[in-house]
Order: structure tokens, then sequence, then C-alpha cells
């Protein structure tokens, strides 16, 4: 049976009126695709009890998380003042939602919401404004550093350099610096292209493509790059999806952070799953609208839990434990 669009609206007047701080008279521009229509009609409805002008545009999806947008959408995008990506696939990771940035407008993205059920999900039941001083510390934190390592129980260990990359909080609120991807909390950061060394023991997910059930996928990094991806069906999956981009900087690691919402658990979900409190997110693919400087097909996060992550040899977290002042 279809959720009612009533039991919708709370959670879709919080990605308006608190996260996106809608106001009347603001122009918002609502993206959607085939595959959404289920949760466009609240939003919609939200917006407009909030006085904003707001335009739906539906567009063709991109096929794939990081997937750029066409030139007309992007040229849409200029010219909100809040773009919400209520889509399947993440525009996070595309020139069209860094562009209207920097033109001012600020991004919420929620990928994945075609979910008759998505509006329902725990995490937006987080207190978003008592959670963003943690977010906040540990992408301080991730901006002083010079070296970042991660190691788990099940053999991840890995070291980076993450010198003069700037740490993001993704505190949930909209802004023309970093994206809001709604209850999906977190900090993280680029790291230095080709530092990064050693293993990572996929025990969670892989957000957009399964979550971890047979074996864990077992991902050798060298000099920045995966060079073996291993394990079972899900490590199968991983690697012919890598592959039909054809494109060898898919395999960049480009991407390092925490997930920092303490509602959220493993359910296969993109959002749910990268904002899991503690859970390690160590990504292959694009870094560049994040910091970094790769452009790739694609952008994929692995996620890793009960893990620790050290800077400049400090704990900073050890599993949900945050090691630091807030």
């Amino acid at each position: 049976m279809a959720v009612h669009i009533l039991r919708k609206l709370r959670n879709a007047r919080r990605v308006v009126s608190l996260l996106g701080a809608a106001q009347p008279g603001m122009n918002i521009l609502v993206l959607s695709d085939l595959h959404n229509t289920t949760n466009v009609d609240p939003l919609m409805i939200a917006a407009n009890e909030a006085g904003a002008s707001t335009t739906l545009m539906q567009i063709t999806e991109a096929g794939h998380h990081g997937g750029q947008l066409p030139k007309t959408v992007a040229a849409a995008m200029a010219a909100a003042d809040l773009v919400i990506g209520a889509t399947r696939y993440n525009i996070t990771h595309t020139s069209a939602r860094i562009e209207a940035q920097k033109m001012g407008v600020k991004v919420i993205a929620l990928p994945e919401c075609d979910g008759d059920d998505f509006f329902l999900a725990k995490g937006w039941d987080v207190d978003f404004a008592g959670v963003a001083p943690q977010i906040e510390a540990l992408a301080n934190a991730l901006t002083n550093a010079q070296t970042a390592c991660v190691r788990s129980k099940l053999g991840t260990n890995l070291t980076c350099s993450v010198a003069g990359r700037s740490g993001r909080a993704l505190t949930g609120f909209a802004n023309t610096k970093d994206v809001s991807a709604g209850y999906c909390l977190e900090a993280s950061l680029a790291p230095v292209e080709g530092t990064a060394n050693g293993v990572i023991v996929v025990n969670a997910s892989i957000p957009g493509l399964c979550l971890i059930e047979s074996e864990p996928v077992t991902i050798t990094i060298e000099n920045g790059m995966a060079t073996s991806i291993v394990g079972g069906r899900e490590a199968e999956a991983f690697r012919s999806l890598l592959s039909s981009f054809n494109d060898p900087l898919v395999y960049n690691l480009g991407e390092l952070g925490v997930g920092m919402n303490p509602n959220c658990q493993l359910d296969g979900t993109m959002l749910s799953d990268e904002s899991v409190y503690g859970a390690i997110q160590l990504a292959l693919g694009t870094s560049f609208y994040i910091g970094g400087t790769v452009k790739a097909a694609a952008h994929y996060d692995t996620i890793v839990t009960d893990a620790v992550l050290e800077l400049d040899g400090r704990m900073v977290l050890d599993g949900t434990r945050l090691l630091l002042d807030y």
C-alpha cells in the first residue's frame, strides 16, 4: 500500500524549511526523474507552504552516481536560490552543482529518494542542530591534519596524505560551499591523489550497489589507486560495475569520510549507509567536486564499520566514539 502524502509532509517540510531555510519569494528548483514521482508532491507542497516560487524540472537520469547533468539543467540550477535534487542518482559529484554554488545557490541532494518510504526513514529524526558541532569539529580536525590512517580488526589498514585538503562538514543545512544530503550527515575530504596505500576490508556496504552479505570485499590500494578487488559475489559485482565505465580513474581513492547520524542504520540505501555514526567512507572515483583533482566517470563509496581513524598519529575516532572536543 502506498504511503499517504500526509505522512511524508513532516520531513518534506524539514527539507524545505529547516535545511533549505525557504522564505517567501525564494526561487526553488526541484529536480526529479521518471523514477521519483512518489516524493515530488510533498516537496512541492512544502515549498508552496513556505511561500516560495517553485519550479519542477523532470530530467533524464544520469544512469549512475556521479554522472554529469545536461547544460539546460545546469543553467536552471544556476538561476535558482535553492536546488533540491530529488533524483535516483546523486547530483553531488557534478560540475552543475559546483557551478551553481559558485553563483550563490544552495543545494540539497537527495539520491535514491525514489522509494515510497523515503520520507519515513529514521535518519530524518536526528537533531540536526545538536549534532552539527560534532561534524564541524571532525571536519576541522581533517582540515588541520597532514596524514590519515584507517584501521579495523578485520584487516583494513590504509594510510594517505590529507595535507592541504579541507574537511567538509555535511550538517544537512544547505549552503553555498558544501552540499546538503538531507539526513546523510558526515565529515569528509578528498585525500591527496597518489598517496594512499594499504588495504580496505569493506564489511558493511557499497552504497548504490549492495550491502555486504556473503563476505567482505578486500580492496588493495597502491599509490592512490585500487589495484585489486577480491571477495565474494559483492566483490564481483563491484569489479563489474567499475569496469563498465571503461575509465581507469574510477579506481582512484577519491574520498575519506565518517558518517555522523546516530539515528541511521545499515539498510542498503545510500543516505543511511553513508551516514551511520562512526562508519568510515572510502570512495573510489571522482574527487574533483569535493576538493580533489580527479574527474572520473563515477563515484562510489565503500563503508567500513568498527574502525579506527587516526590523524597525524592521534586517534580521533574509535568505532562509534568521537575523541574530540566539540
